[in-house]
Order: structure tokens, then C-alpha cells, then sequence
């Protein structure tokens, strides 16, 4: 049975999330003989287990679980309730760590203004253009794009996701019973998840590599998507994964 890649986003993302150099990603996929790629929904819960269990429910059959940060959490919280039906793992912009105490205490903060109707300040001002390399954020289209992505999902799944992600667990000591291959990759400029995190992910993952992207903050899968899709299709090619 091929496995099925299930994309899954980021914080206030959308499947528009996967979209750049005109779909490649799924282009990409598709040339290795994999499965339609299913577009996880990580709007429906509030902790990143239950958005592992909804994903899992999902899709039957062997997995390639391909996320981005907040949806790289949930990608491994799935190998960690199922590692028989993972066949790799692609992690993009991830924390393996529990959250950082001043983010959790910050989080509250900014539930509360996003249910008074401050989620665009929340989105603009605070979150996306921090999240960008710094030839990318004068960019008007790709913050748009964000700011639209953030605001078409709403206040109440913010509300969610943030507590999914104040309340996650560390995950550092299951990256060490991760048995399929693993792909760790970020952006150079990434300064919510930086490089050095992900060297320490890649050392304690038994089968694993890691690609950093010059030119690119968090959100790699738009700021980079050429770089993106060769880097996935290099590895499916090496590691095999069809």
C-alpha cells in the first residue's frame, strides 16, 4: 500500500500554506508514486494530541507526515502514537520542546485580545513579520497572503491552537525512538525556531538530516517552496519512500 503524505500546517495556516512555485510540492509527491496528499485540519482542537488522533483517523494506511511548526508537533505526536504506520517524517520550523515559559505566560495575553476582536493587530503586528528573513518582510503579497490565511481561520481558532500549543508536551525524549527516516529543515533566518535547534534534533534522531535554507525565516514553506520541494524529493529519492 503506498503511503499517504499528509501536509500539516502551521499556526493559523491553511492548505495555501503548500502552494508555492505553483504546487510543486504536491508535483513532487506525485512523481515518486505516493499517494494523494491529504490536507490535515488542525483548526477542530484545542491540544496538539487530539489533532494527532483527528489526522490518524483521517487517513488509513501508511503515512508520510509532512509538517510545519505547529503541524511538525502534530506530525510527531502521530509517530509517537503510531510509528508502525509512519514511513518518514518531514519537520519543518520545529520545537521539540515543551512551550517556552514566556511564550505560555505571553499566550493568555493575546487570547484575550483576539476575543475582544484584535486578532488582525494580533496577526500583523505581533506574529507573521516576525516570522519572515529580513529581504522578505517588506514582501506585500506574502503578507497578505498571511494576514488572509489568519483571518479567514478566525478568533476562535486561534484561541484553540494557542492553547494547543501553550499546553504541549516536550517531545525531545521520543525524537530518540523515531525509527523512520526523518528530515528536519529551516530557514537560515529562522528566528522563532532557529538552526541550532534543529542541529539538536538531528543529533538525538536516529535516522535523520537536516537541510538549512539561506534566504529564508520561519515560514520556509513560502518564503522558499522551490528549495522546499527539491530538498523533500532528494530525500524521498535517497531514503527510498514510495
Amino acid at each position: 500500500m503506498r503511503p499517504v503524505p499528509v501536509l500539516l500546517p502551521g499556526n493559523m495556516c491553511d492548505a495555501q500554506l503548500w502552494s508555492g512555485s505553483g504546487g510543486a510540492l504536491a508535483a513532487g509527491l506525485a512523481e515518486h508514486g505516493l499517494g494523494e496528499p491529504v490536507y490535515a485540519d488542525c483548526t477542530l482542537d484545542d491540544s496538539i494530541a487530539a489533532m494527532a488522533r483527528r489526522a490518524l483517523a483521517q487517513t488509513p494506511g501508511p503515512i508520510l507526515a509532512i509538517g510545519f511548526s505547529m503541524g511538525a508537533m502534530v506530525a510527531v505526536e502521530m509517530a509517537v502514537r503510531a510509528l508502525e504506520r509512519i514511513t518518514g517524517l518531514v519537520l519543518i520550523g520545529y520545537n521539540a520542546t515543551a512551550d517556552l515559559p514566556e511564550r505560555a505566560a505571553h499566550r493568555p495575553v493575546q487570547q484575550a485580545e483576539v476575543r475582544a476582536g484584535g486578532l488582525e493587530r494580533v496577526l500583523v503586528e505581533e506574529l507573521k513579520p516576525n516570522y519572515l528573513a529580513a529581504a522578505n518582510r517588506g514582501d506585500a503579497a506574502l503578507l497578505d497572503l498571511l494576514r488572509a490565511m489568519g483571518l479567514g481561520l478566525g478568533p476562535e481558532v486561534f484561541v484553540r491552537q494557542s492553547e494547543a500549543l501553550r499546553l504541549r508536551e516536550d517531545r525531545r525524549p521520543a525524537l530518540a525512538a523515531l525509527r523512520c527516516p526523518v528530515l528536519y529543515m529551516c530557514g537560515l533566518e529562522d528566528r522563532l525556531c532557529p538552526p541550532d535547534w534543529h542541529r539538536q534534533w538531528t543529533e538525538t534522531t536516529p535516522d535523520s538530516q537536516l537541510a538549512i535554507v539561506a534566504g529564508a525565516g520561519h515560514m520556509l514553506p513560502l518564503e522558499s517552496p522551490g528549495p522546499l520541494s527539491a530538498t523533500i524529493d532528494q530525500w524521498l529519492t535517497a531514503k527510498e519512500i514510495a
